[in-house]
């Protein structure tokens, strides 16, 4: 496991990284939540603070990274969609990425280690592309279907959700130092 859990946004930067990377044709939206940035966001406790100020500052760098590799996280997914002549897909998706040379549509949703109930959050993705897996593309276009984790508690959760595979939706933990595992599906390249 990775020797400390990753930000939300750092696991979708990771995610984008290592499996979708604009410089090798992949054209990607990220939706960030406000509450991933730490705004509107709350703390009381010194450290539940100290916290919150390290994920907004996690927050910071990644736009700036996705602002560099030229991955779409701002005016909407739907605009997005439209303005790169692609194909709008329904529904906010945590990572969206489109390879137009391959027809590729990977539809990805990220959860990571927070205060709340590990398992609820991962269910609540797995519901999410259990509604993807009947996403409408263009003729010729295939979809993949990506579950990624961060954290001891939601990969444990994740190898038991094996029967997603079925569906065509594959599992992976991001790690931090880069050696990530696959419980089920396909590793994407």
């Amino acid at each position: 496991m990775s020797t400390r859990d990753l930000f939300q946004t750092e696991i979708k930067l990771e995610f984008v990284r290592r499996y979708c990377p604009p410089s090798k044709g992949w054209r990607v939206y990220v939706d960030i939540d406000p509450a991933e940035e730490g705004r509107g966001v709350k703390c009381e406790k010194p450290e539940s603070q100290h916290r919150l100020e390290e994920r907004k500052a996690a927050a910071k760098k990644v736009r700036e990274s996705f602002g560099k590799m030229k991955v779409g996280c701002d005016g909407g997914r739907k605009r997005w969609c439209k303005q790169s002549g692609l194909p709008d897909v329904s529904d906010d998706r945590d990572i969206l990425a489109f390879h137009p040379e391959r027809k590729i549509c990977w539809i990805a949703e990220v959860e990571g280690a927070s205060s709340g109930q590990p398992e609820q959050k991962l269910y609540k993705a797995a519901g999410q592309l259990i509604c993807a897996v009947g996403t409408r593309l263009p003729a010729g276009w295939s979809l993949v279907l990506v579950l990624a984790v961060n954290g001891e508690k939601l990969a444990t959760h994740l190898k038991r959700m094996k029967a997603l595979k079925r569906l065509g939706v594959a599992g992976v933990v991001i790690n931090e130092n880069g050696n990530d595992d696959w419980p089920f599906g396909r590793a994407l390249k």
